[in-house]
């Protein structure tokens, strides 16, 4: 994945998921994208902030 197209993505994730909710989509979909992200080679270098992903994911399901 091109850097900036993952930058993008990750930006774009991290303003959707601060104010999902259950509808329209749920947390697994949210999950699925984020854990897209973490198999690209540039996830090394942004890992504190797909791991932030992760948490606000989990805080959905509770």
């Amino acid at each position: 994945m091109h850097h900036h197209i993952f930058e993008s993505e990750l930006v774009h994730l991290e303003r959707v998921i601060a104010w999902a909710s259950e509808k329209p989509f749920p947390p697994t979909y949210w999950r699925d994208r984020v854990e897209h992200l973490k198999k690209a080679p540039q996830a090394p270098m942004f890992s504190n902030r797909l791991s932030r992903l992760c948490r606000l994911i989990a805080e959905l399901k509770e």
